[in-house]
């Protein structure tokens, strides 16, 4: 009777073991979050430059354009922030700022 509650319990340590070993794939996941939320960051200060410079030339159509635009940003932006908390980032915009600026010193 002891060699067998002994036996099961070293396995269930072994097993225990190898499980907390095994790699997590939300890793890549968010590293892919990331990089799509610094796209969009960019992608939406572009858009602000552009629109900005639209006003002052006076082209109506394109400073239209140019809204949809930020406001399609604007969202993705929310999306990605969204799935990055529900990963476990902390503040993932700010730091996605603090990346597609590049390091600062």
């Amino acid at each position: 009777m002891k060699k067998i509650i002994l036996t099961s319990l070293v396995t269930l340590l072994i097993i225990a073991g190898a499980m907390a070993q095994s790699s997590n794939p939300i890793s890549s996941d968010k590293k892919e979050d990331m990089k799509d939320l610094r796209n969009d960051i960019r992608d939406r200060n572009n858009d602000k430059r552009k629109l900005h410079h639209e006003r002052k030339e006076g082209d109506k159509k394109e400073t239209k354009r140019i809204q949809r635009d930020l406001v399609a940003d604007r969202k993705d932006i929310r999306e990605d922030k969204r799935d990055l908390k529900k990963e476990g980032v902390k503040h993932p915009e700010k730091r996605a700022k603090r990346h597609s600026h590049g390091r600062k010193r």
